[in-house]
């Protein structure tokens, strides 16, 4: 489980951002909330979530701990995705 990553804020869009940590940069689906929340600075910190399936491995970031243990709670429900 990947916890969080910190480091140099590469591109910002409003459903993703990538971060380079230490030469390795990280494509992250984020949420609107997070996206406003975001600073333009150069080094940020984002909480993270793991969804692995067998077709593929996505990385979900979150500004605050609360807002990713509620993904977690919403992923939870039968029928509820990550998309969603």
């Amino acid at each position: 489980m990947i916890y969080s990553i910190q480091g140099r804020l590469v591109e910002k869009n409003p459903t993703n951002v990538v971060i380079d940590c230490n030469g390795v940069s990280y494509f992250i689906h984020i949420s609107l909330h997070t996206f406003s929340l975001i600073p333009s600075e150069e080094s940020l910190r984002l909480f993270t979530h793991l969804q692995v399936k067998e077709d593929s491995h996505t990385l979900y970031g979150f500004w605050e701990k609360s807002e990713r243990e509620i993904f977690r709670l919403l992923i939870s429900v039968s029928g509820v995705g990550a998309s969603t």
